[in-house]
């Protein structure tokens, strides 16, 4: 089996390091993927209309596979709200909060308790859930929050 890398390859690999390296520097990558999917497009195809219609091809593959999951995680944000907005959070994470006492045990506790959910679950927005609901009770208990410098 002979494999010949041609320039497609290259300009692929060159805008996956560069997709890395915007991340990195916590900045969007949706324009430089765009122009990665387009620049590919052009190579593949070698017309400026296949390289559009590649993009819009792109977004409907991409909208296909994806929605699904889109829909789950808003449905998931949505009844994460409403617990936090009628305070039912509270009573629902009543019993274990008798557990949890120190940041240790938060830490732990929840890692192990999330990870349970994901062995039954998984995939699933629905463990994010879980860590949500139990959020401000680790913090109650002393937990410091994860807080990212802004760039």
């Amino acid at each position: 089996m002979n494999i010949q890398l041609t320039a497609l390859h290259y300009v692929y690999l060159a805008f996956i390091v560069l997709i890395i390296a915007v991340m990195i520097r916590r900045r969007d990558t949706t324009i430089i993927c765009v122009a990665g999917i387009m620049t590919i497009g052009l190579l593949a195809t070698e017309t400026l209309s296949g390289s559009v219609a590649g993009i819009f091809s792109s977004f409907i593959y991409a909208t296909k596979e994806l929605l699904s999951t889109i829909f789950i995680i808003s449905i998931i944000v949505a009844m994460s709200r409403v617990l936090i907005r009628t305070g039912i959070n509270e009573v629902m994470v009543t019993p274990v909060t008798r557990f949890i006492r120190s940041p240790q045990v938060a830490y732990w506790g929840i890692g192990l308790i999330m990870m349970v959910v994901s062995l039954f679950f998984w995939p699933s927005p629905a463990v994010a859930l879980v860590g949500a609901v139990l959020l401000p009770v680790a913090v109650r208990v002393g937990l410091p929050r994860l807080e990212l410098p802004l760039p």
